[in-house]
């Protein structure tokens, strides 16, 4: 996962990045420049409705080097959380953005996914609004399950194309599990799951007055355009979120607030970064947080977090714990949240984030627990080293299959919620994830 400078704000367990439309653009710039695989979602209510109901996508979502606030609920939530987002940053509005950035950079797009005939308009549209736009391809393939789909056609036109950056039109949660499950393989910088925006840029789809739009009513807009389809969508979405949102506004505000200094404290042991935080973690503490962790991660280091002198934990600082949980898994290093208060423990509960994390009774027994890590590590790199014994075969580990089976035991050896949504069980170890190189 590449590390991004803008700070995130945590809603129903979905990091949304505090950005603007001109700082998207210029993330999306600089990404291209860099070159790589980056995933951008472009995430509304719908989207965090989904990922609560589907873990896989919440983890996708999670893992995505930019996640834009479509939606003015996502804004008016962030807002009543305590950490105001910056703007809402419509997809709509995004694609012809990356048009005009494409056409005076030079950079190419590719447009997968929504009708034949809406997909042409939209190129149609694009060309004729940026002269010099470069369109490297588009392929509308048919609507099947993700697991029916011809990945291997769909893969091999956009190789041969080679575009700089991929708009990925087959709708939430389709298009981000498609593109998380290619992303070893494809080798597009930028790549946007973009849902109905090609509707609307082909002018196939009407937008709603821009009133409408500034009061977060475009929803209703739209649902009055094609109700058969639409309503049902967004009556269940806004239960949901009517549902769900409360839990972690409630948990948030109990938290206790004290007049203290806030601060962090730093120590190492062995391979194993301690990073100790007192008072309240969010707001002006954050940047140093983040460049303390981000150190350890790039020094391939375990990472304890001592929770037991905390007083606040704000959604500025459960978006920072979301993006380093992401980094530390990718490195296949370890992160503890060591003695968090029972505050804390109903935030990430109401905050939809219980299952991210692991969580101990202390600092010494993440500390024992990484060391054997280590241990285990070591022990599996000499025996799946190659033997010199005349014959032998090496031993060959595949690291993301044991990491899979893991978490599937885990997650079910843990218990069921009860009827008030906690945890029966008392241990608060909330999930599994393996050290190995």
């Amino acid at each position: 996962m590449s590390t991004t400078p803008h700070s995130a704000v945590a809603v129903l367990g979905v990091p949304f990045h505090n950005v603007t439309m001109d700082e998207t653009v210029d993330f999306i710039d600089a990404k291209i420049q860099e070159g790589g695989f980056h995933q951008i979602a472009t995430a509304n209510v719908d989207f965090l409705i989904h990922a609560i109901r589907d873990r896989r996508l919440q983890e996708i979502l999670c893992n995505c080097d930019l996640v834009i606030p479509d939606g003015m609920p996502i804004v008016w939530a962030a807002r009543m959380l305590g950490t105001s987002l910056k703007q809402r940053v419509c997809g709509v509005d995004l694609v012809p953005r990356l048009a005009a950035l494409s056409a005076e950079r030079g950079y190419s797009i590719y447009l997968l996914g929504a009708s034949e005939r809406n997909a042409a308009q939209c190129v149609e549209n694009l060309a004729a609004r940026f002269p010099g736009l470069r369109i490297a391809g588009r392929y509308s393939p048919p609507v099947l399950p993700l697991e029916q789909m011809d990945h291997e056609d769909i893969l091999r036109r956009i190789e041969r194309a080679k575009p700089d950056i991929l708009l990925v039109a087959m709708g939430n949660p389709k298009q981000e599990k498609w593109l998380a499950m290619h992303r070893q393989r494809l080798n597009v910088p930028v790549c946007i799951g973009v849902g109905g925006s090609v509707d609307f840029v082909a002018g196939a789809v009407a937008r709603a007055p821009r009133w409408m739009q500034n009061h977060g009513l475009e929803w209703l807009y739209r649902a009055s355009q094609e109700p058969r389809r639409l309503a049902k969508r967004y009556i269940g979405d806004a239960v949901g979120f009517a549902r769900y949102m409360p839990q972690q506004l409630i948990s948030s505000q109990l938290q206790p607030r004290h007049k203290t200094k806030s601060g962090l404290f730093a120590d190492s042991t062995g391979n194993t970064k301690v990073v100790s935080i007192y008072g309240d973690l969010t707001g002006s503490l954050l940047p140093e947080f983040d460049t303390l962790t981000r150190d350890a991660v790039t020094n391939g280091m375990n990472v304890i977090l001592n929770m037991s002198h905390v007083n606040y934990v704000g959604p500025d600082a459960l978006g920072s714990l979301i993006h380093l949980e992401s980094a530390m898994r990718e490195a296949h290093e370890q992160l503890w949240l060591a003695e968090p208060p029972p505050h804390l423990l109903r935030v990430l509960h109401g905050a939809r984030l219980n299952g991210l994390f692991m969580s101990t009774s202390s600092v010494t027994d993440a500390l024992h627990r990484t060391a054997r890590a280590e241990e285990r590590m070591l022990h599996l790199t000499r025996y799946s080293s190659p033997m010199n014994h005349s014959g032998a075969q090496p031993v060959q580990i595949r690291v993301e299959l044991l990491q899979d089976v893991c978490q599937k035991v885990t997650a079910a050896s843990r218990p069921p919620e009860d009827d008030r949504g906690t945890y029966t069980d008392q241990t608060h170890v909330f999930a599994f994830h393996t050290s190995l190189p």
